[in-house]
């Protein structure tokens, strides 16, 4: 090109940038991102929101340690709700209700399966009997899980007056 044509094309953008003052914010490109913003913390409260049960008391732990911090893709949790009109365990795993353990055992095998370093945190209401937190160890054993966790109320005491006492 001629570098009098490469001139003339500067001179224009420089009055076309000259004669519009100052630039336009861009809205569309601002609302794109925070759109995906919202979507990936809706995605990502949605699926935190389903591993907890709104209702269950975590049992008291006076000595109870903090979990390291590992990655939330290893970690299988599972809920286990007592009903005491029942007197029957619940057990949630994604949202999903199952009566015995024995229910999960193929869940947590294909779990394990796709994921090695799975682990398995158990969310256990207070009330429980035990026998149920023991069929469900015994599934995670099973299934080739070696690490089960247990999430506790730090601080709780032993014989604390504002804790019921398990109706076993």
């Amino acid at each position: 090109m001629p570098s009098s044509i490469v001139k003339r094309q500067r001179r224009r953008r420089k009055e076309a940038m000259d004669a519009g003052g100052d630039p336009e914010f861009q809205v569309a490109p601002m609302v794109d991102v925070l759109l995906v913003l919202l979507l990936f913390f809706m995605s990502i409260t949605s699926t935190e929101v389903l591993k907890k049960i709104k209702n269950l008391q975590l049992a008291e732990a006076k000595n109870a340690a903090q979990k390291d911090p590992t990655p939330k893709t290893n970690e299988i949790v599972i809920n286990v709700a007592w009903e005491p009109f029942k007197k029957a365990a619940i057990f949630t795993m994604d949202g999903v209700e199952y009566s015995t353990a024995k229910a999960l055992e193929g869940l947590v095998a294909a779990r394990s399966k796709q994921n090695p370093q799975a682990y398995v945190l158990i969310r256990a209401d207070r009330d429980l009997e035990y026998i149920h937190t023991s069929e469900l160890m015994r599934v995670c054993a099973e299934a080739g899980i070696g690490t089960v966790t247990f999430a506790v109320i730090s601080g709780g005491t032993v014989g604390h007056p504002d804790t019921p006492p398990a109706a076993h």
